[in-house]
């Protein structure tokens, strides 16, 4: 894997295992193997160690003493639970910046939007996280930062499944459309219920495109199990 530069090699090594987890290729309950990950992202053992205590932090994985590192369990109800969380948390977030709004800042949000329409899947994916830090960093304080923090592994790689398919692309703008109504118009809590209605369809959303993809069973297939 090529070098990136300005990225840190602990979050180079976070995505190199969240793409496989998210593709079926580790499942709940694998062990990482440090060599494998620090030969395939091309680094040292370090920085995946490093890797591997932001991962348990955020949930994804446990360290067993002189056993190792073990996947977390990665299943439809674990995908709901982290996007209930994290829509409380960006919900929050949405209805602070709500009451901190400045001309500027909305003009600057309601510009995101406008180029969203137009967008390919990496445009819109960097407009809409440009459009979520506008609105994180608006009034949110350090412990707000900090709890953001923790979906940092997980949302990327998982918005990279969603944003593929155009569809998906415009029932979220749709979301966006209307937590950014509500943040210009300085309301709050239209902006808390957008930011945690888009993240619940898109907990729905990614459920259903994992499954499609095989990455998970098809509910009747676990009902019979």
């Amino acid at each position: 894997m090529p070098k990136r530069y300005g990225v840190k090699d602990r979050d180079v090594a976070a995505a190199w295992v969240m793409e496989r987890l998210f593709d079926g290729r580790l499942r709940s309950g694998d062990r990482l193997d440090r060599n494998e990950i620090a030969e395939g992202v091309g680094i040292s053992r370090v920085p995946v160690q490093e890797m591997i205590v932001q991962l348990e932090r955020d949930g994804i994985v446990r360290s067993e003493y002189h056993r190792g590192a073990y996947l977390e369990r990665f299943d439809p109800d674990v995908v709901h639970e982290t996007y209930e969380l994290f829509g409380l948390v960006t919900g929050h977030s949405a209805a602070t910046a709500a009451q901190a709004m400045t001309s500027q800042l909305a003009y600057e949000l309601q510009q995101l939007v406008d180029e969203l329409r137009e967008a390919d899947n990496g445009a819109f994916r960097d407009l809409t996280w440009e459009f979520r830090r506008k609105v994180n960093t608006a009034a949110s304080g350090p412990r707000m930062r900090a709890m953001l923090s923790t979906f940092r592994t997980f949302m990327p790689t998982a918005y990279g499944v969603l944003v593929e398919r155009p569809r998906t692309r415009t029932r979220i703008l749709q979301h966006y459309r209307a937590e950014c109504r509500a943040l210009v118009k300085h309301d709050g809590a239209g902006a808390r219920r957008a930011a945690e209605s888009r993240c619940a369809e898109e907990g729905e959303l990614l459920v259903a495109e994992l499954t499609r993809r095989g990455v998970f069973a098809p509910a009747a297939q676990k009902r019979q199990a």
